[in-house]
Formats: structure tokens, C-alpha cells, sequence
């Protein structure tokens, strides 16, 4: 292939393929519905990603072709040059071995048998085709082969004014020879082929991940509707597959906070219902009460309930932002610092005892006010069950970093063991708790990838488990 046929092909390309061709109008007309909305289906989507990969595979063919041509394109003339040498040689011998008024004749008898054209014609009539070099070659006997577009070959006969023409050698005349034979039918199978190589993989490719994208936006349209249980179907591309998985996890994260969050607010409404009842009968008392000490019992009742309130709000508060929290912050936490602070927070009774052990760990990743946070939950939950000890250790356990506050206290039953983790639930009623600490507790180890648990301690109480990934599962997000 020459470079102007290279040119040639690529404005066919462009008239076929271009932003104005038929085809594309045709395929636009095919993916626009009533009132000119787009009905986005799988082989719409095949046929604008087959139109720009034939673009592109069809620019970098001709592109590199053309380059390649234009940089061998001398190389490439002389060996065209050698090819028809003796043809030219034998031509010229029949030509001077014959009466020069036989010549017409002669050539109408050699063009019968070539499958291009043949022609006598004029020296001075291919002067204006050639270039300097050119012609000055041809006036001296030399084989000539144009330049621009290498379709002809010219020798002029010895002694003579007359040229031997042979081309152009794009116009192949063939008779006798099959239809699959031609050149021009082998050039339509291999377009053929080439379409066809790029459609049959790029329209399964297509394909797939048409189905299955449209499997997950059909779970992101159920979750936007409001069922939270939607999730999304395992998929069998992979590089989709994973966006299906990143949807299931935000939508049970997106479920379970709202979930919390429901769980706080009923029980945050069913909390205040007795402070309040509280409040306004002490409101009421004091309108009508005429003794001094009767009026200051009232009002100390009254900031009982406020404080209680505050604090109630306080926890809630702090269970909402942590239940809230997508991924938590981490860093390198000091365990003997932390031990230090947790003991210096508590000062038990006499009666009680309180010890640390890290257990040769000198530190951990997490996040430092959380961690502490449900530590000294566990801390003070223990505290008011504990009979004589208490003990606060970390150790480790293949994967995961696990702090324990066992306790020498009654215990949890095991069928209690699931429950004593839910908010607002107390299986003793402690006037001054709400049940929100033991569900920090639990929050604070998911949200580190972790959880939280209770089983039989070998002190003879409960031993309070936080298990933590030693490594971060996700990447650390801001709260």
C-alpha cells in the first residue's frame, strides 16, 4: 500500500465512520426514544465503544502504515523497480525485433495477455509526470518508476522516441479467474475479519458489564426507595465485582446506623418519659408546698432529674457520633500511658482491687479516645459488680490485639451474652446508668473492624473482651 491509497482509505474512513456519516446518524436515530430521550440498552453501548475502537485501531493502522511507507518508501520503489525489470527487458525485445509499423499492432496483441494496462506512448508526452531525476533517467534507457504513487513503470526503447508504459497497476484487468480469487474480494474478507475481531470480544465484554452494572443500579434504586435489606447479587465480572461488595458493605453501614439510630431515639423517648413525669409533679408540689424543707427535698429531686437528663443526653450523644462513624481514625497508642491515665481515673474501694498487665505489649493501633472511652466503660461496669479483684490486661491472639477486664463478680449467663451489648438494656438496673456504656463498648470494637464479647472469667465473673486487627482493615478516615 502506497501513501496516497493510505489517504485514500482513511477519507473512506471518515466518510463511513465520521461524526456526519450515515451510520452514526443511523445509530443516534436507534438510541433516542419518544421525545428524544436516550434508551441506554447493551448493544447501544456496543456500538458507540465498537465505533471509537474501529476509529482508533483504524487511525493507528493507517497512521503507522503511512509512517512506515513514507520512511521506507525508496527502498520500497527500487525493489518494485527490480520486480519489473525483466518484464521490461522481454517487452523491449519483442518491440525491437519487430518492424517498427507493427508496432500499434504488437501492442494490441501484449495487452491481451497482460492482466494491467500496456501502452506505447510519446517520450516528451511524460515529462510534465515525472520529476528532474526522473525524466533525466528515462531519456537515458534507465527503468523508471513513478514517484508518486508508484502505479507506473516507464523504459523508453533504444534509439527511439517511443516509451513502453506499463500501469496503472491499480487497475487489474482479470478474466477468466474465480470471484473468491480476486484481489478486491480478498481485501473485503480480511475488512471482514478485521470488523469482526473487534465486535465479537468487545460485544461480550460489553455485554457482561452491562448486566451486571445494571444489577447493581437495580440495588442502589431499592436502597434509594427505602429497602434497606436490598443487596447486590454476586456479579461474574471482576472488575465490577468489587463495586458490588463496596455497595453491600455502605449498605449495611448505612442500615445499621439508621438502625442504632432508631434504637437511641425510642429508647432516649422512653428515658426522659420518667425524669419528666418526675419533674412536673415536683413542679406542681412546689407550687402548693409551704414547708422550707419540703420545698428543698423537691428541688433537690428536681436537679436529680436534671443532672440525670444531662447525663442521659451526654451518652447519647456520644453513642450517636461514634455509631455514626464510617471508619475511625488510628494511631499508635502508648499502652502503659494509657494504663497510667485509666489508673489514675479510678480509685476503687479499700476493699477492692484494680491491676494493669499490657503483657510485654508496649503498644497498639487505634484510636485513642475511643479505646479508653470503652475501657473505662468496662472499668466501671466492672466496679459495681466485682466482688474483691479486678484485672485489665491485653494480649495477643494470632491476628488481633484482645483487651480483657475480668472480674470476680456474678457473672453474665450466656444466653445474656449477646443482649448485654444492646443499648439501653440493663440486666441489673443501676439507677444511675442508662445501658448505653456496655454498647459503646461494642460500637467502639466494630467501627476498629473488631468486636466485643462476653464469656466466664477464671476469676469466677465476667470477662469483657475487646478484639482489635492488629492492622487496619480500611484506610483511616477522619471522625
Amino acid at each position: 500500500m502506497s501513501a496516497g491509497r493510505g489517504s485514500i482509505w482513511a477519507n473512506r474512513a471518515r466518510r463511513w465512520f465520521g461524526p456526519a456519516s450515515p451510520l452514526r446518524r443511523a445509530f443516534a436515530a436507534d438510541g433516542a426514544g419518544a421525545g428524544g430521550k436516550s434508551r441506554h440498552g447493551h448493544f447501544s453501548l456496543f456500538v458507540r465503544y465498537y465505533l471509537t475502537v474501529l476509529l482508533i485501531y483504524a487511525a493507528v493502522i493507517i497512521g503507522g502504515v503511512s509512517a512506515w511507507i513514507y520512511i521506507t518508501d525508496e527502498n520500497s520503489r527500487d525493489y518494485s523497480q527490480a520486480q519489473m525489470r525483466g518484464t521490461h527487458y522481454l517487452i523491449e525485445q519483442r518491440y525491437l525485433h519487430t518492424d517498427p509499423a507493427q508496432w500499434p499492432a504488437l501492442t494490441d496483441e501484449l495487452r491481451a495477455h497482460f492482466a494491467y494496462p500496456l501502452n506505447l506512448v510519446p517520450l516528451d508526452s511524460l515529462q510534465a509526470d515525472l520529476t528532474p531525476a526522473e525524466w533525466q533517467r528515462l531519456q537515458r534507457g534507465a527503468l523508471v518508476m513513478e514517484s508518486e504513487n508508484e502505479a507506473y513503470t516507464y523504459q523508453r526503447l533504444p534509439g527511439t522516441d517511443q516509451v513502453v508504459a506499463l500501469g496503472d497497476f491499480d487497475e487489474v484487468i482479470v478474466h477468466g479467474v474465480p470471484w473468491r480469487d480476486l484481489d478486491f474480494v480478498d481485501s473485503l474478507v480480511m475488512l471482514a475479519m478485521y470488523f469482526l475481531a473487534i465486535a465479537l470480544p468487545l460485544y461480550f465484554l460489553v455485554y457482561r458489564f452491562w448486566r451486571d452494572l445494571r444489577k447493581l443500579r437495580a440495588t442502589a434504586e431499592a436502597l434509594s426507595a427505602g429497602d434497606l435489606d436490598a443487596r447486590a447479587p454476586e456479579v461474574v465480572t471482576r472488575l465490577v465485582n468489587p463495586l458490588g461488595h463496596a455497595l453491600n458493605r455502605m449498605a449495611g453501614q448505612v442500615q445499621q446506623v439508621l438502625e442504632s439510630q432508631r434504637i437511641l431515639a425510642q429508647a432516649v423517648a422512653h428515658e426522659i418519659r420518667t425524669p419528666l413525669t418526675r419533674m412536673r409533679f415536683a413542679l406542681e408540689m412546689l407550687e402548693s408546698a409551704d414547708d422550707e424543707r419540703e420545698r428543698a427535698n423537691l428541688q433537690h429531686g428536681l436537679e436529680a432529674d436534671i443532672r440525670r437528663l444531662e447525663h442521659l443526653a451526654a451518652n447519647s450523644v456520644t453513642y450517636a457520633r461514634i455509631g455514626r462513624m464510617v471508619g475511625i481514625e488510628r494511631g499508635e497508642i502508648d499502652l502503659r500511658a494509657l494504663f497510667a491515665d485509666l489508673a489514675d481515673i479510678f480509685a476503687p474501694p479499700a476493699s477492692l482491687h484494680l491491676r494493669f498487665d499490657r503483657g510485654g505489649i508496649d503498644s497498639v493501633q487505634a484510636n485513642r479516645e475511643a479505646l479508653e472511652l470503652a475501657l473505662r466503660n468496662l472499668i466501671a461496669n466492672a466496679l459495681r459488680h466485682a466482688r474483691s479483684t479486678i484485672e485489665v490486661s491485653v494480649v495477643q491472639e494470632g491476628d488481633s490485639t484482645v483487651f480483657r477486664v475480668d472480674d470476680d463478680g456474678e457473672g453474665v449467663h450466656e444466653d445474656l451474652s449477646q443482649q448485654v451489648f444492646l443499648p439501653f438494656t440493663q440486666l441489673r438496673k443501676n439507677p444511675d446508668g442508662f445501658g448505653l456504656g456496655l454498647a459503646l463498648v461494642r460500637v467502639v470494637a466494630e467501627k476498629h473492624g473488631g468486636r466485643a464479647t462476653v464469656a466466664p472469667s477464671s476469676l469466677g465473673g465476667a470477662c469483657f473482651r475487646i478484639e482489635l486487627p492488629s492492622y487496619p482493615l480500611h484506610p483511616a478516615v477522619s471522625c
